[in-house]
């Protein structure tokens, strides 16, 4: 079998595929963004963005660039970092971002080889999409039993890694995967909408649709 998948180029991916939602049996689910500049505010049908926020905010609060240097969240209103008000700030792993008065994010950069991050809520807010934190995915996605993860299973033995190649979106794990009902030997291309299994974990991919 060849090592890159068949799915459409990664230039058109990214052109019609701005997120996914990934459901992970026994665990719960994350959104995973694969655009390098994205919006949050408030949740509205009627100025819809990146990731859409269940709480006292304005309808674009903050925008979040990924470039070489690493993140940099740029304030629309009213942000602090660690209780510092800030206009634009390059983002640190820890960093506890305020939007408004009281809606509070954290940004992790769990795993040092990947430059992926992670946005967990913490202040008993919500985001829209029912989810438990949203990945910000650049070349890689870390599943796996170890703290330094993006999404930590401790039941597994091994990482599983979701990555994307010159076609797109793909799994690797170092046995047989289970992808749509077809076994892959060692790494196997993902589509929104596929199905993956082994003997320790169980995931699905949802198409989240463009939000602009």
């Amino acid at each position: 079998m060849a090592d890159e998948p068949t799915t459409p180029t990664l230039a058109n991916l990214q052109e019609q595929l701005a997120a996914f939602a990934l459901w992970i049996d026994g665990v719960g689910g994350y959104l995973v963004c694969l655009s390098h500049r994205l919006t949050l505010g408030q949740s509205l049908v009627e100025t819809p963005v990146d990731i859409a926020l269940l709480a006292d905010v304005s309808r674009h609060h903050a925008t979040i660039q990924r470039d070489p240097e690493g993140y940099f969240l740029e304030a629309v209103r009213k942000v602090q970092i660690n209780g510092q008000a800030i206009d634009k700030t390059l983002l640190r792993n820890g960093d506890r971002i305020t939007l408004g008065v009281s809606c509070q994010v954290q940004f992790w950069q769990p795993v040092p080889v990947s430059t992926s991050a992670r946005l967990d809520m913490v202040s008993g807010h919500r985001f829209a999409e029912p989810v438990q934190a949203v990945i910000l995915m650049a070349d890689t996605l870390v599943i796996g039993p170890e703290t330094q993860s993006h999404i930590q299973v401790p039941d597994m033995t091994q990482p599983l890694i979701l990555y994307r190649s010159k076609s797109g979106l793909a799994a690797r794990w170092p046995g047989n995967l289970q992808i749509n009902g077809q076994t892959h030997q060692e790494r196997g291309p993902l589509d929104p909408g596929a199905s993956l299994s082994n003997e320790q974990i169980s995931l699905t991919l949802e198409r989240v649709e463009r939000r602009r």
